[in-house]
């Protein structure tokens, strides 16, 4: 056995693609709101490359009908190219407070609805069809002003929702509505409105194409496509959900198919103004801001959004992280994997305050999941000087990069968890502390995803589609491995074994599929010590695989980046067939090692 000991401090470790650059290497770091002259000069030197404003329909058409007021953002370009920044627009229309009271007051205005009061918000709902002229209006006029400027680093798209990300609304208050005033929001469904209504009704025909296909699916009596309605109103939408538990296939299938088509109507609404943005800013990075943990109630497919995003060679930043790297990795993951599986770019941003371990914990998740931007707000890295050197001591960390390795993929059982939502991202957090590794969902899959990994994990999710598990069968077939723990049968939405004949064979422990195999284990021990196993089997780096708050990602064929939240420095073994090397590992920081197995 090769026995190799590399002392990796990061105060004397190289930052690789970064180089003696002050500042990110290859990404962007923007902080948000706004910059004066002296705030500017602050930003600059801390390695901020550009300041993100709020640009609010509001604030440009705020004083009437074609009465254009520009003296704000032009003010704010001034400052930020005589102190050497770039600017991120963040374009915002649709919430409450982004709409003009004018617009709000007026015939076209057409508000979002909930199913569980039937009461307006003052936020507009994503199936008017007044709505998108008005947008386009708006994208091409300020393109118009600042497009050829040279100051825009990137663009920004807050399309729906309490605070423009591309959900519905879930909390809102506070500041938004200090400018419409208070209005009816709370986290549900918004898709009360008569315009949404015909659009569900247009998805349910498309599927079924008859209102006897809709009742046999269903379970309903509708007697004609124009009665076909949502899964309840009011008292009855809360009755529906109950019933949902029981697990009856035709109560299923009303579900995922309202859900589905809530989450598609997003996606299209995000598809629609990326296309909208690109014909007004043909060549700067675009970015659609989404948020929140995925519920069904917030209507986002992450990964959809980004399959989209790649259309128009734009990119997702989701704004969900705080200071624990665990949650932060368990909220944005589907992201990262996405957009690495479908071309987009993608970057993070804080939900709100972070403390000086979460500055740490941003910048590695940011590094480690491939990301191109990095968003902080400035008060949660300028409020103290234990702040600003955290920033500065782990900046160097901040770089892109193009393809980390990761062999593992998480299954992100979509279906089962529109059902019954469960722990799963709870487990998803708990496993990453063993391991790095992407989430595939059904519609990844669907496309193609795993073939970009090896390992495939089922910890939750017992309820597939069929055609999935069909999916991953033909994976395992061609040489993939996946582990199945702790679900002792997989059932399809209509109730049936397939999913576990599919893939288990009647082998409740495990079997041979072609020149791959499928294993059932119970805990996460047993877990961990069968990715070993499998990962020893294909010649792959062995590291970590227990739960030490360490956490871990191959960067490159010989790199990897190491966060340890120990006080303690820390050893760590690296194998490689009969080739072993140890990592000393820095308390409370961040290492770059490179690792060379002779």
């Amino acid at each position: 056995m090769v026995l190799l000991v590399l002392m990796v401090s990061p105060a004397v470790m190289p930052s690789g693609l970064l180089g003696e650059e002050k500042g990110p290497g290859g990404m962007y770091y923007t902080f948000g709101n706004d910059a004066d002259g002296t705030s500017a000069s602050l930003y600059k030197s801390l390695g901020v490359t550009s300041i993100e404003s709020y640009v609010t329909w509001e604030s440009c058409e705020g004083k009437g009908l074609d009465q254009w007021d520009w003296s704000k953002w032009d003010q704010q370009v001034q400052i930020l190219q005589e102190n050497g920044l770039k600017w991120v627009p963040f374009l915002i229309l649709s919430p409450a407070y982004s709409t003009p009271g004018w617009f709000r007051a007026g015939p076209e205005h057409v508000p979002c609805r909930c199913l569980e009061h039937e009461i307006d918000s003052k936020i507009e709902s994503l199936w008017n069809p007044n709505l998108p002229p008005w947008i386009d209006r708006f994208l091409a006029k300020f393109a118009q002003r600042y497009g050829k400027s040279g100051v825009i680093e990137s663009v920004l798209l807050g399309i729906q929702g309490d605070f423009g990300e591309a959900i519905y609304s879930v909390s809102g208050g506070g500041w938004t509505f200090e400018i419409p005033g208070e209005y009816h929001n709370h986290q549900g469904f918004w898709c009360g409105d008569s315009y949404a209504l015909a659009d569900f009704r247009k998805y349910a025909a498309e599927k079924y194409q008859t209102a006897e296909r809709i009742n046999q699916a269903w379970g309903t009596s509708f007697t004609g496509i124009g009665e076909a309605d949502f899964p309840g109103r009011q008292e009855k939408l809360a009755e529906f959900r109950q019933r949902l538990k029981a697990g009856k296939p035709q109560d299923r299938r009303y579900w995922l198919d309202f859900v589905d088509w809530y989450r598609e109507s997003m996606t299209r609404w995000s598809d629609w103004w990326m296309a909208t943005t690109r014909k007004h800013f043909p060549h700067t990075p675009i970015y659609l801001c989404t948020g929140g943990h995925a519920i069904a109630e917030h209507g986002s497919n992450f990964a959809e959004q980004c399959r989209v995003a790649a259309r128009h060679q734009a990119g997702v930043r989701i704004t969900n992280e705080g200071s624990d790297y665990k949650v932060n990795f368990g909220f944005t993951r589907w992201v990262a994997s996405a957009r690495k599986f479908y071309g987009a770019y993608y970057g993070f941003e804080p939900a709100g305050p972070e403390d000086e371990w979460g500055i740490v914990a941003r910048i590695y998740n940011a590094t480690a999941s491939g990301a191109n931007q990095l968003h902080d707000y400035n008060s949660n890295v300028v409020q103290s000087e234990e702040r600003k050197q955290a920033q500065q001591k782990h900046l160097k960390y901040l770089f892109h990069v193009e393809n980390p390795v990761v062999p593992i993929a998480l299954w992100y059982p979509n279906v089962s968890m529109t059902l019954e939502w469960g722990d799963f991202l709870e487990r998803a957090m708990r496993w990453r502390d063993y391991t790095d590794f992407d989430f595939v969902d059904e519609t990844m899959l669907r496309n193609g995803a795993l073939a970009q990994h090896q390992i495939l994990l089922i910890v939750q999710g017992p309820v597939m589609e069929t055609k999935d598990a069909e999916k991953i069968a033909e994976w395992l077939s061609a040489g993939g491995c996946a582990v199945v723990m702790e679900i002792p049968k997989l059932e399809s939405v209509e109730g049936s074994a397939e999913p576990e004949q599919i893939l288990f064979g009647g082998e409740t422990g495990g079997r041979t599929l072609g020149k791959g195999r499928i294993t059932r284990v119970s805990g996460w021990g047993a877990l961990a010590g069968a990715v070993r196993e499998i990962l020893k089997e294909r010649k792959l780096p062995v590291y970590d695989l227990q739960p030490d708050n360490i956490f871990g990602t191959q960067i490159a064929e010989d790199r990897f980046l190491f966060l340890n939240r120990n006080a303690d420095e820390i050893s760590m073994e690296i194998f490689l067939n009969d080739r072993q090397q140890i990592l000393r590992l820095p308390g409370m920081t961040i290492s770059d090692s490179k690792v060379i197995f002779p």
